[in-house]
């Protein structure tokens, strides 16, 4: 098992298709004058997070906890593609609160739970599971359970330096297909269609205090098509200096991408989005349809965001393999800009 952190404070950067060591305790991090940051300002500077999202018929659920050190916050929102908006839910508070957050991206059981909201986040990469349980605001339910593994869908595990003296861990998977499923909003079942898929995103580690990106994902079966399934993840301005963030995978086979060019009007974000590379790899046109923002503007955080609900069409090119075309399937595009 490779540890991320080696002899002399050397990070291992580099691509991860196996478990991980994260003894990110041995890291030693550096102010910018490569003096060392103990202490309360070194754990304050620890930032991780978990999102799944659910691909579900006409809706589309995502959940997240994060962990900024100096506070936390869990979301939720359940957004249906012919009504909009159904249920949205965002707790904010100082240092971690109620939030039980391990730093352990293989092997890790995250628990926020308060009077009114339960979220559970399970997974073991050693067992091949990943499992989600929530009840929030006493209105929405979910139930879930997935096989998920490394070797079972490849997903993209990357350890890149934010800047000269922090990095950032990520793994990003789509689409993973859940056994079990169950939604509920006030007293009533959602309809998840015959085929529901999961987005996932772990990232964890020592992340610029100032930290930009684009993002594009998608988790679907591939229109007219009965058991073929596509996905992807892809993001600019993050991490990308050594290995990018950027796959797709068809069936569950991962395809990465060395950068993804977005080309979108940052003035009006319902105008369509294109993404796509340079070698010919990817090309995709986003509609947007809907979109959920924040502003804030607080003494140590500010935040600029907007995430967009609409459709992709395009083609992806598979190493080894052959063209992938379609047009319509659901996913999202995110702008955002942050200071934390």
């Amino acid at each position: 098992m490779k540890r991320i952190i080696g002899p002399n404070n050397k990070v291992n950067y580099g691509v991860y298709d196996e478990l991980v060591d994260f003894n990110y305790k041995d890291f030693r991090l550096m102010n910018f004058f490569g003096k060392e940051i103990k202490g309360i300002r070194k754990y304050l500077a620890l930032h991780m997070f978990n999102y799944i999202g659910i691909n579900a018929g006409d809706y589309f659920v995502g959940l997240a906890a994060v962990r900024l050190g100096y506070m936390h916050l869990v979301f939720a929102y359940v957004y249906d593609y012919n009504q909009g908006m159904l249920f949205e839910m965002d707790k904010k508070g100082p240092g971690k609160g109620k939030l039980i957050f391990p730093v352990n991206p293989d092997e890790y059981s995250i628990n926020y739970s308060t009077a009114k909201d339960r979220l559970i986040f399970v997974k073991s990469h050693s067992r091949n599971t990943l499992a989600l349980q929530a009840c929030l605001d006493g209105r929405l339910e979910i139930s879930l359970t997935a096989p998920y593994g490394l070797e079972q869908y490849q997903p993209l595990r990357v350890l890149n330096p934010s800047d000269p003296y922090r990095w950032t861990f990520t793994e990003k998977c789509s689409p993973i297909v859940p056994d079990t499923l169950e939604i509920s909003l006030d007293g009533n079942k959602l309809d998840p269609g015959p085929a529901p898929t999961l987005l996932y995103d772990w990232s964890g580690g020592y992340l610029r205090r100032e930290t930009n990106w684009y993002w594009a994902a998608f988790s679907s079966p591939l229109p007219g098509e009965d058991e073929e399934i596509v996905g992807a993840n892809f993001a600019a301005l993050t991490n990308e200096s050594f290995f990018s963030e950027n796959a797709f995978w068809v069936g569950k086979e991962r395809t990465r991408v060395a950068r993804c060019i977005y080309d979108f009007n940052q003035t009006d974000l319902y105008q369509p989005w294109r993404i796509w590379d340079e070698d010919g790899t990817v090309d995709l046109h986003f509609v947007p349809q809907a979109d959920r923002g924040e502003r804030i503007n607080a003494f140590l955080i500010k935040s600029n965001f907007n995430q967009l609900f609409g459709t992709f069409s395009g083609k992806l090119h598979p190493k080894g393999g052959e063209l992938v075309e379609f047009e319509g399937i659901r996913g999202l595009t995110e702008f955002h800009r942050a200071v934390w």
